[in-house]
Formats: C-alpha cells, sequence, structure tokens
C-alpha cells in the first residue's frame, strides 16, 4: 500500500463510543486535513442535500483510500420511504423506512466493524419527533459459526532450602494444570431502538455488525433495515444518520484515519408520495403499516456462491 493512501472511517463528533470501541486497543482516530495529495479524497466530504430536497435516497457513501483505487467503500440507499397509519387498533400516525447499507472490502483488507445511528427528531427545533416503534433486524443475530480449539496451562513452583549466594539448593514442588476448550465464534448483527434522551423516548434506530474474531472475513457486505416510525401528527421530522466503519489491524497500523464531517439531515414530510423500491412481492399497505412483513423485507448477505464457473469442455 501506497504511504499516500489516507483512510477514512466514517467517525464524526456526534457519534457516541460503543464500550467495545473503547476497549479495543487497535481502535484510534486522529483528525487531519488532506493537503491535496493526488487521488487522495478529502477529509471534510458528506452527502448533501439538494436546494429544497425532500426524503433523499442517498443517506450515506464514502471511502477509504485513494479515489481511483479505494480499499472499501461504503453505502446507505433508501429502498422505501411510505407514510400512512399504524392501522388495526392504532389510531397513530406512522412511517416505514427501509435502508440498504452496503460494505464492499478490496485488494486484501476488510470491514471488522461498523456502527450505524439514525436519529429521529421534529423539524423547526421543536422537541419530540417521531418514536421508533420497530427496528428490523432486532436483537442479536449470530451466523457463520466456527469452532476454535483454544489451551492453556496454569503452574505454581516452590522451592525449599537454604538460600546460599551463586547457588539454588533444596527441593522444587511444582504443579501445572492444562486447560482445553473449544469456543465458539460468529459473524454478529445487532438491532435495537434504545431509550435515547433522559425522558425515555425511543429517538434512535441503531444498527452494529462484527466480524467472525475467529476467521477474520469481514463483517457481512449487505444489510437491509427496516424502521417502523410511531407519529403523533403529521409535522415534517428530520433524520439525522451517522454510519462509522473500523478496518481491520493491518490496515490501521500502515494507514491514518481521518475524521469526516456528517452527512446532512434528511428532511421528510408526510404528504409526499411513496417511495418504494423493494421487491414486488412485498406487500405493504399504508394504512396498516404495523402489520407490515418485515421478515420478508430485512436482510443480510455475508457473499454470493457461484457454481455456475466450472464447465464441461465444448472440444
Amino acid at each position: 500500500m501506497s504511504q499516500d493512501e489516507i483512510w477514512i472511517d466514517g467517525e464524526d463528533e456526534g457519534f457516541e463510543e460503543e464500550d467495545y470501541n473503547a476497549r479495543d486497543p487497535t481502535h484510534f482516530t486522529i483528525a487531519l486535513e488532506s493537503k491535496g495529495q493526488q487521488g487522495v479524497i478529502s477529509a471534510d466530504f458528506h452527502v448533501r442535500n439538494r436546494d429544497g430536497e425532500r426524503q433523499r435516497k442517498a443517506v450515506s457513501a464514502f471511502h477509504g483510500g485513494c479515489r481511483k483505487k479505494p480499499a472499501f467503500t461504503v453505502t446507505c440507499n433508501a429502498k422505501a420511504m411510505i407514510h400512512g397509519n399504524m392501522g388495526s387498533r392504532s389510531q397513530k400516525a406512522a412511517s416505514l423506512l427501509v435502508y440498504e447499507f452496503k460494505f464492499n472490502s478490496y485488494n486484501g483488507t476488510r470491514i471488522k466493524e461498523a456502527n450505524i445511528s439514525l436519529q429521529f427528531r421534529a423539524a423547526g427545533g421543536l422537541a419530540g419527533g417521531p418514536s421508533v416503534k420497530e427496528v428490523r433486524p432486532s436483537g442479536w443475530h449470530k451466523m457463520e459459526p466456527s469452532t476454535q480449539n483454544e489451551s492453556s496451562t496454569r503452574g505454581i513452583g516452590v522451592n525449599l532450602g537454604p538460600q546460599v549466594p551463586g547457588a539454588n539448593i533444596g527441593v522444587d514442588f511444582s504443579d501445572e494444570d492444562t486447560i482445553e476448550k473449544v469456543t465458539k465464534h460468529h459473524t454478529v448483527v445487532i438491532g435495537d431502538n434504545p431509550q435515547s434522551d433522559d425522558w425515555g423516548n425511543y429517538y434512535e434506530a441503531r444498527f452494529n455488525l462484527h466480524e467472525n474474531e475467529s476467521q477474520k472475513t469481514g463483517i457481512p457486505s449487505k444489510l437491509n433495515a427496516c424502521i417502523l416510525l410511531e407519529r403523533d401528527n403529521d409535522d415534517d421530522f428530520y433524520c439525522d444518520p451517522y454510519i462509522k466503519v473500523t478496518p481491520d489491524f493491518s490496515t490501521g497500523i500502515m494507514s491514518l484515519f481521518s475524521s469526516r464531517s456528517p452527512d446532512e439531515e434528511i428532511w421528510f414530510r408526510v404528504t409526499d408520495p411513496p417511495f418504494n423500491e423493494l421487491d414486488g412481492n412485498v406487500n405493504i399497505n399504508a394504512g396498516e403499516l404495523g402489520a407490515t412483513p418485515f421478515e420478508d423485507i430485512w436482510d443480510c448477505t455475508m457473499y454470493h456462491k457461484y457454481d455456475g464457473a466450472v464447465k464441461p469442455s465444448k472440444a
């Protein structure tokens, strides 16, 4: 890897560090500015809104390394933005958001962790905002299991006898105990809607991806995530997206991280027409958004397996 490649991890000042990041000695961030190296992306880039743009489809896009030969790319694009009602017994208004996250690595590198936060708030600086009622995935989801044999030896040694300068005279007693165990590791995807303020409101959707620590094959390359919002009114609201990735350790040693400005807020107006690029087999009723088949929409892909590469000879 050339020395002029500067890596970007999606850091921003408003994103809260996770506990496991604090415990990871390989995770660090250095703020710096690009000084115009040829082919190197500036530290200050983010997805912006066009004038008056609402319901922006492109949520976030960034990469690490030079423009022509990136080491990794990260994108987030909307697949559905539909406003309506919860339906059934609830009279509440609702909004369904579906986002597709893609994490691609190149040139032998990998992304070992990604942290995603989508925070919702009312427009115009008003208090409150839509509440995150459901997320998918929800909870811990483990995949790509692997096992690993580990062993450790513990020993205690005692020497009894007179202490003679320059010599060790006595009888040694020692006891060693070898412990062997089989550990299981997974690639992990986590989804949650934590209570995000002092009053217990649910204004945030959060997703985390972690690689299999044993296999070190990186995080999934694609995640489709669903968010169901419950609204008290039809007022405009905003979403503040934060996406942060951590490259592998060897990449971090050979390169520097730089901070980037956060992506601009996404402006939602519930009277705008629905946006839906989901598979046509998924039925979504705007009047019954609470009954959306989330399990048919959310998805996680590690990689695609192609079995057609070996073909019989035509000769």
